[in-house]
């Protein structure tokens, strides 16, 4: 069944072209337009430098979750801790034994150094840290109290600490 509007158009919805109306319409939505990105330049939410030196705003770093962004934030953790004063050693993996805890709390009675636990999981991102942690930390102690020292704190392996007490 066909609508009556189909057949015959309705006197007021003739096709009368451009009028008056759409040129206002169309002169107040430019200057709408204008208000706006006055207003975004004037607060610098939008800069018209067409130098081209511009800089770059952010960046995107993409490799978050990764052991080189960890080992970088390792060894940017234990700088800020020696500049705090504080000798800490960090291990990964499972609670130390009752040995461990004991040589723990003689190292830092004798040295100054405590061992902290950095996570039970051992993963490549949190081994990384470690890692880089404990490189930075055994750089001091080393400076502070001999080779021989610093390389028994670390377990004699050098490289991955054994288990050991968190303080």
């Amino acid at each position: 069944m066909a609508l009556f509007t189909e057949y015959v158009p309705p006197k007021w919805h003739r096709p009368r072209g451009i009028r008056r109306i759409h040129v206002v319409a169309v002169l107040f939505a430019l200057a709408a337009v204008s208000v706006v990105l006055v207003m975004f330049v004037k607060f610098g939410i939008v800069h018209l430098d067409t130098s081209g030196d511009r800089l770059l705003v952010a960046t995107v770093d993409l490799r978050l979750g990764t052991p080189e962004l960890a080992a970088e934030r390792g060894a940017a953790q234990a700088r800020r801790d020696l500049e705090a004063g504080e000798l800490k050693l960090q291990t990964v993996g499972p609670d130390p034994t009752k040995g461990e805890t004991a040589r723990a709390e003689r190292m830092k009675q004798r040295y100054g150094v405590t061992w902290v636990s950095k996570s039970k999981e051992v993963t490549p991102a949190s081994t990384a840290f470690v890692e880089a942690y404990n490189r930075v930390m055994h750089a001091e102690i080393e400076r502070k109290h001999g080779k021989v020292v610093a390389d028994g704190l670390l377990g004699f392996d050098g490289a991955k600490p054994r288990p050991s007490a968190s303080p």
